[in-house]
């Protein structure tokens, strides 16, 4: 176990591997400045390098690779809510709401330089498919997240109408919104618009530079076939304090300094309003599952950073050890190795 590493007789990635755990948890709870930010707008923001430091966003970058390449071990929670999507799909009946919802998910996943986009012809076939590929994975998740926000957006507004989405006639639509949009969270954002987009072949939150500075085997892993996308660069600013004194959600990534990429995830509120509405009695494992999930394709597709992510219903979770336990727990030690010792070496190249 890796609480056992003063005994000697783990290997140097293991401890590796221990350290980022207790360092990450270690930021979950703890506040390093104490400071009063003005608005402050960045003529050229740089993920990697504004608000944050290097060797967050390798190692949010490298978690993302690592849950979408293990779709077998992370991807239980979702392959079920995407059986459940299935039926719902296939349930077409012609009518004016199911057209309606069928054309806003079509072009919620058929974009041009979506992540893990989704033709309008394989729909079907991706939420049946039982293949465990990083593909595949990516695809589920969006077609999810694609449902919540049709949620969020028009059927919130008409419970009734929009009927075939629900078990019951008149469900419980607006506290499952309330619960995954919550005010403390959504009042302050600090984004303020896309300056532009670039085409990227790598996942993550990093720039070209310092990928191109990564040891070559981190480099493959956090390349994926057949999963592109035009990465959005957002114009981030940081929030002054709320008038209660309570930090907003901006100061407090900046205070940690954490990745800020474009605030709180209102896509990662998409894709758990989805999961609520299809199966209402999920346990805390599939929901922080569903978390990392969301950490696969939010921060795979340079959207959005870890913590934009795990606040929404897994502000406990510390994703390293959520990925290093579950992947042993599947037999999955020899991989973990693998993955780790590349970032063990790409973090010695950075520095």
């Amino acid at each position: 176990m890796l609480s056992q590493a003063r005994n000697g007789s783990q290997s140097k990635d293991d401890l590796f591997i221990y350290r980022l755990k207790n360092k990450q948890l270690a930021q979950l709870t703890s506040t390093k400045k104490k400071l009063s930010h003005t608005y402050e707008f960045q003529g050229k923001l740089v993920h990697d390098r504004n608000f944050n430091n290097i060797e967050k966003t390798v190692q949010e970058s490298w978690a993302a690779a690592v849950i979408l390449r293990n779709a077998s071990v992370f991807g239980e929670t979702i392959y079920i809510l995407c059986a459940k999507f299935a039926k719902i799909w296939l349930k077409n009946n012609g009518s004016e709401a199911f057209n309606f919802f069928a054309k806003e998910v079509v072009e919620n996943v058929d974009a041009t330089g979506q992540f893990a986009r989704v033709f309008n012809k394989d729909i079907t076939s991706i939420l049946m498919s039982s293949e465990y590929s990083a593909e595949i994975f990516a695809k589920k998740i969006l077609l999810v997240k694609a449902m919540g926000e049709f949620i969020i957006n028009h059927a919130i507004n008409d419970a009734g109408k929009y009927a075939f989405l629900f078990k019951d006639n008149v469900p419980p639509v607006v506290k499952i919104v309330q619960r995954n949009r919550p005010d403390s969270l959504f009042t302050v954002r600090g984004r303020s618009g896309v300056m532009s987009n670039t085409y990227r072949e790598d996942i993550g939150i990093l720039d070209k530079d310092v990928f191109s500075q990564l040891d070559p085997k981190l480099q493959k892993i956090l390349t994926i076939n057949g999963l592109t996308k035009n990465r959005p660069l957002f114009r981030t600013r940081i929030s002054h304090k709320l008038a209660d004194g309570s930090p907003a959600f901006v100061e407090r990534m900046f205070d940690r300094d954490n990745p800020l990429l474009a605030s709180i995830s209102g896509s990662t509120a998409c894709l758990f309003t989805a999961a609520d509405v299809l199966d209402d009695k999920l346990s805390q494992s599939q929901l922080d599952q569903i978390t990392l999930s969301a950490i696969a394709l939010f921060v795979g597709g340079g959207y959005h950073s870890v913590h934009e992510i795990i606040n929404i219903r897994s502000p406990h979770l510390n994703v390293i050890a959520s990925i290093e336990s579950q992947m042993r727990l599947k037999n999955r030690g020899a991989e973990l190795q693998e993955y780790v010792a590349a970032l063990h070496a790409s973090r010695d190249l950075l520095r």
